[in-house]
């Protein structure tokens, strides 16, 4: 019995052995807040509280030396730069017409007169660049074939329609986009709204066939 009970005793003064061991020396000590990630954050009302005492005591500074009514006055204006002649503006080479003037209701439609004259089939088409419709008609213009120079293309925009009297006299144009399809006999045809491609060629083709 006193043979088997040895080893234990042994065995259980070594467990009592190390564990005073880790009590006194490997047991994680407690950790300082200071040193933690959580320090700069709680730093900073003490930090504002510093800083709104400082400001407090410049304020009382610049109150009793006139500091502050030196702060709030208006800064002397700048002296004006002295004008350079490079960078001055240019008279224009050529002043625009005013509104109303008689240079600016002068008739457009010389160059489309030209072509009617020269017997070619004559295409106007009268558009706003905003439009959806106008857009898509504008390209199927430019599109069409001029058949060896017996088709001629004008664009013109909408706000511009009085200034071309000759071809708009007697047609009505009350929207964009209106294209017309002049032949040889200065007969005209009025497509009003979205003009599809084959439309106009087709349109043209009987033009071509006038003489």
């Amino acid at each position: 019995m006193d043979q088997v009970s040895r080893p234990l005793l042994i065995a259980l003064g070594g467990m009592v052995a190390l564990l005073a061991v880790w009590l006194v020396a490997l047991r994680p000590k407690p950790v300082s807040v200071g040193s933690t990630p959580l320090a700069p954050v709680q730093a900073i009302p003490k930090a504002r509280a510093a800083a709104a005492a400082s400001d407090a005591a410049n304020a009382k500074v610049q109150a009793a030396t006139g500091g502050a009514a030196a702060a709030t006055a208006p800064a002397p204006a700048a002296a004006a730069p002295a004008a350079n002649p490079a960078s001055a503006p240019q008279p224009a080479a050529a002043a625009r017409p005013a509104a109303g003037s008689p240079a600016a209701a002068r008739p457009l439609d010389r160059g489309v007169l030209r072509d009617i004259h020269a017997g070619k089939v004559v295409v106007v088409l009268f558009w706003a660049a905003q439009g959806a419709d106008d857009i898509a008609t504008h390209g199927a213009v430019r599109a069409l074939a001029r058949h060896h120079g017996k088709v001629a293309i004008h664009v013109v925009p909408i706000a511009r329609v009085g200034r071309y009297p000759s071809i708009t006299k007697g047609v009505t144009i009350a929207q964009s986009p209106t294209t017309l399809i002049i032949d040889r006999k200065r007969h005209a045809r009025v497509i009003t709204g979205l003009s599809e491609p084959r439309e106009l060629s087709q349109a043209v083709d009987d033009a071509l066939r006038v003489h």
